[in-house]
């Protein structure tokens, strides 16, 4: 059994504070994107095993996917074992949530392969524990995430439009980005108003309000960022933004044909380049 694991892209992603647990307070616009993982499950008699064609993805607990298997394993009292293999077209690392969305898919694929019959709601809880962005690919794709992340409401976007994602060859950590983020606790936090962005106008205009609080401490410390940003607005990319806490940067274009001449001519250098979509699916 095969199953097509989603990147995301977080469409604005607001710091509200910083909680007594050491996590922050958000509100975060999230859509899923076509450019995804295949995960293929198999069913051995013990054990769990990750394989996976990209040698920077770890094969042991440190992979959210193993985690994902092992927890939903021991939360059922399940003696059979499971093998995963990983088709890794997701850059690591990269604020396009690839290790949390191989975890949902996991915990997805293990329900159906060994129809444990658990319900959203079920899975959502154990997602819960597995990551903050986690619990967002359980459900359509197009949701408000809110708490630590974990609180999911889903929503319905316009997405008749193209993605460029260029991703810089950095690592950089997530923990390090919240850590150095700054929050200005007396400004007053704007109001997006999302009733209209299922068509094209109301999208397009909300998206003017988008914005990333964490993108400020990744541009100020990798000036390559910013020089991905201008680029990409510089070829007609519209409101150019870093995704999550970076490096990946993505441009809107409101047509197949540029955004291909532009995913072109950007892949002549060192950076990943990717046109993908957004899109929604079935939770």
């Amino acid at each position: 059994m095969s199953l097509k694991s989603y990147a995301k892209i977080n469409l604005c992603l607001q710091l509200l504070k910083k909680r007594e647990d050491g996590y922050h307070e958000i509100f975060s616009v999230m859509q899923a994107v076509d450019l995804h993982d295949r995960l293929t499950f198999h069913k051995p008699e013990k054990g769990i095993t990750i394989q996976c064609d990209n040698p920077n993805v770890p094969k042991d607990e440190n992979n959210l996917a193993y985690r994902a298997a092992d927890l939903i394993f021991k939360e059922r009292n399940l003696t059979a074992g499971v093998r995963i293999d990983i088709e890794k077209k997701i850059p690591v690392s990269a604020g396009l949530g690839g290790g949390s969305s191989n975890a949902a898919f996991t915990l997805k694929g293990i329900n159906q392969l060994f129809d444990l019959k658990l319900s959203l709601q079920q899975l959502h809880s154990l997602a819960s524990r597995l990551g903050s962005d986690v619990p967002f690919f359980l459900y359509s794709g197009q949701a408000i995430a809110k708490g630590r992340g974990e609180k999911i409401v889903p929503i319905k976007l316009y997405k008749d439009y193209w993605l460029v994602l260029i991703c810089p060859n950095l690592m950089i950590s997530t923990a390090w980005v919240y850590q150095n983020a700054k929050i200005d606790l007396t400004a007053e936090k704007w109001f997006i108003n999302l009733d209209f962005c299922d068509n094209k106008v109301g999208f397009f205009e909300s998206l003017k309000q988008f914005d990333n609080d964490l993108e400020k401490v990744v541009m100020n410390r990798y000036e390559i960022i910013s020089q991905i940003k201008k680029t990409l607005e510089n070829s007609g990319g519209i409101k150019p933004s870093v995704s999550g806490s970076g490096p990946t940067v993505y441009g809107l274009f409101e047509k197949k044909p540029q955004a291909e001449e532009v995913a072109t001519k950007l892949s002549q250098g060192n950076w990943q380049v990717f046109m993908t979509r957004p899109i929604a699916f079935s939770s």
